[in-house]
């Protein structure tokens, strides 16, 4: 598999998840880290809101995708699925 092809398939795997967790009604933001200028965390708002063992799940899943997470929300407003995916219901 090429490099393209496996940084294709890491940026719809974010952005699944991206959309997973705006429909989960959690907020997904990006804040720039201040001890290095360049690089940026995400940070997940809401997960309170979620039972401890599935709130510990989406970190995990956060964190193993983030800096595709980051670029993907650094990239612009965008989510056309989203109000698709909130009209089906939230995706487990």
């Amino acid at each position: 598999m090429s490099s393209y092809e496996t940084l294709a398939r890491e940026r719809r795997r974010a952005h699944a998840l991206y959309l997973e967790l705006r429909a989960l009604g959690l907020d997904v933001l990006v804040e720039e880290v201040p001890q290095e200028p360049s690089c940026y965390r995400v940070v997940v708002g809401g997960l309170r809101s979620l039972s401890p063992a599935h709130a510990e799940r989406v970190v995990r899943c956060v964190r193993g995708n983030e800096t595709e997470l980051a670029r993907i929300i650094l990239a612009g407003p965008w989510n056309p699925d989203l109000e698709a995916i909130r009209r089906e219901g939230s995706i487990r």
